[in-house]
């Protein structure tokens, strides 16, 4: 094994290692405040259903703020997800175009079970307490030694963003079977 791969908890089932996500701070509100339902993604990784994903919120907030679980997963054409998922991802058209420019597939996946750590943890602390803490650009998986770290922070679901979800009716969109990223060339 290389020294510098993080072997996999014993607990821990490698298709389910939570995910540390980059936000920026406008849509991170948006996740917390129960607004932003859907998140949209050039790449995501493999089997996200039901996947703990921690939100780290970027500049110039800077902070691991906490998390939500992934729930259903859709991808298709940027075009077809925006008219699939556009209000309830709660991003502008010019944002999301410019965002998807030059690609030919897109990912969403439906946000659930939000929660807040009742106290972020800064930049900071994280690389006070891992000195390899490295700020995913768009995601990453959670190290092994993160991971414990990280559990600890989250607090009981917010009980109103599990209404907010159950009352939220998400798009009929064809659900199709996810193996991972793939390449698409031109």
């Amino acid at each position: 094994m290389n020294a510098t791969m993080q072997p996999l908890l014993p607990t821990m089932n490698a298709r389910m290692r939570p995910l540390l996500l980059s936000l920026k701070p406008c849509y991170a509100d948006r996740v917390f405040e129960g607004l932003k339902t859907v998140e949209l993604r050039r790449r995501i990784a493999s089997h996200i259903k039901d996947r703990d994903v921690f939100v780290y919120v970027s500049s110039p907030v800077m902070e691991l703020r906490g998390g939500f679980r992934a729930g259903d997963f859709w991808h298709g054409t940027p075009e077809e997800i925006w008219s699939k998922v556009s209000e309830l991802a709660r991003v502008d058209k010019q944002d999301f175009d410019t965002y998807f420019e030059g690609q030919t597939i897109a990912y969403a996946f439906e946000i659930t079970e939000v929660w807040e750590a009742p106290n972020p943890i800064d930049l900071n602390t994280l690389r006070s307490q891992f000195p390899n803490f490295v700020v995913p650009q768009s995601w990453r998986y959670v190290r092994n030694d993160e991971s414990e770290f990280f559990e600890k922070i989250k607090p009981q679901t917010n009980k109103f963003l599990e209404q907010h979800h159950k009352d939220t009716q998400l798009p009929d969109l064809q659900h199709a079977p996810f193996d991972g990223p793939q390449s698409h060339t031109r």
